[in-house]
């Protein structure tokens, strides 16, 4: 079977930057040259996400299929459209694009009403199509996103059905990825994923099968300044142990389930929470300047020291952060914000410090020289 071969393109969309790739020819593909095989192989929820939109255009042939994914900015829901597919050509957005400058959802009243029923909807035509529908992308626990799907024809039973039993086994993937990804506790993220997420993080090339790997990153993920990089920040809460000693763990596990809440409501879509293990968390604050990062962060601690947990009453966390650069292994962003987190500790906890802010002053080779002093006089 001809395999299309995907010349680039570079187009603009609001904030969200598209990679246009167009077919060898424009007419549709006759049989799907990607399987749900190719689905179950990824681990990756972004490239998951273009295999899932790619496999329905083979099996239906709409004139245009839109994925969108829902995304949060301010307690607001916004739309990303992720990937739109027509026929001839396929783009796929910037995973890192500011949710800001994404329309709201309610701006599109059709999805709004797909979103409040859950269900299947008909939406206006667009043009060179008579028929359009939207289907409602959800996770075992939410809605996460649509499928807009245009046609010549109205959609038959048969392909509603298969366009829902797609979108089913789609759900229940996700659902076996969060069994493995998320912590049980907090459903934040947990190690391992942290170590899947950085990976693609500092190389964020795009693993897909054959037919949709050329190019091999069919994205760019690009700074608004060269000022711009992700930072990876340890959180640990103070003295953990004495609420688990005085309380109890069942109220432990509270502050830990409350703790996971308030980072959600701290930090951005684009921003990603993991825990660790114990009353250590890890976040990875998307592209921004040093100065935002140290901003997002602070603020996080203050609204932690200013919330009231139940019966347990004040409860502050010490923060260590650092730059994440190109080519970074994760053990080695993780160790320097763990050695300024060491620092904030030492210096009174409920804080927090920058591992480039302390190294410009020298404070590691400081406490480096005295550790080997002490070692020497015992």
């Amino acid at each position: 079977m001809r395999k299309p071969t995907f010349p680039l393109r570079s187009t603009r969309e609001g904030r969200a930057s598209f990679t246009q790739a167009k077919l060898a020819k424009p007419d549709p593909w006759p049989t799907s040259s990607i399987s749900v095989v190719d689905l179950t192989a990824l681990r990756n929820r972004d490239e998951l996400e273009v295999i899932v939109a790619s496999v329905l255009f083979d099996l239906i042939g709409p004139t245009k299929l839109i994925l969108w994914r829902i995304a949060r900015h301010g307690g607001e829901l916004r739309l990303q459209r992720r990937v739109q597919l027509t026929q001839g050509h396929v783009a796929v957005s910037d995973m890192l694009v500011d949710p800001s400058g994404l329309p709201a959802l309610d701006s599109r009243a059709e999805l709004r009403a797909c979103y409040e029923s859950r269900a299947p909807l008909r939406v206006a035509a667009c043009r060179n199509s008579r028929h359009g529908q939207v289907f409602p992308v959800a996770s075992e626990r939410e809605i996460v996103g649509f499928l807009e799907v245009y046609h010549r024809a109205a959609l038959s039973e048969d392909q509603v059905r298969l366009v829902c039993g797609l979108l089913r086994i789609y759900r229940n993937y996700l659902r076996v990825l969060d069994y493995g990804e998320c912590d049980e506790l907090t459903e934040l993220l947990n190690r391992k994923a942290f170590d899947d997420y950085f990976a693609t993080l500092v190389m964020p090339q795009t693993r897909l099968p054959e037919a949709l790997a050329q190019p091999k990153r069919l994205g760019k993920r690009r700074a608004a300044s060269a000022d711009q990089h992700p930072w990876l920040a340890v959180a640990d809460i103070d003295h953990f142990k004495r609420i688990n000693d005085r309380f109890g763990h069942l109220y432990g596990d509270e502050v830990l389930v409350l703790m996971a809440r308030l980072m959600r409501s701290s930090f951005r879509d684009t921003d990603r929470i993991f825990r660790f293990g114990g009353e250590e968390f890890v976040v990875v604050l998307g592209n921004t300047e040093g100065d935002f990062a140290e901003q997002t962060l602070e603020r996080f601690r203050s609204t932690v020291e200013a919330f009231d947990f139940p019966q347990v009453g004040r409860v502050t966390i010490s923060i260590g952060h650092t730059g994440i650069n190109a080519g970074d292994v994760g053990s080695n962003a993780f160790g320097r914000a763990d050695e300024a987190l060491n620092i904030t500790k030492q210096r009174g906890r409920n804080q927090l410090q920058c591992h480039e802010h302390l190294a410009a002053q020298s404070v590691f080779q400081a406490k480096a020289l005295i550790e080997a002093a002490e070692i020497e006089m015992f």
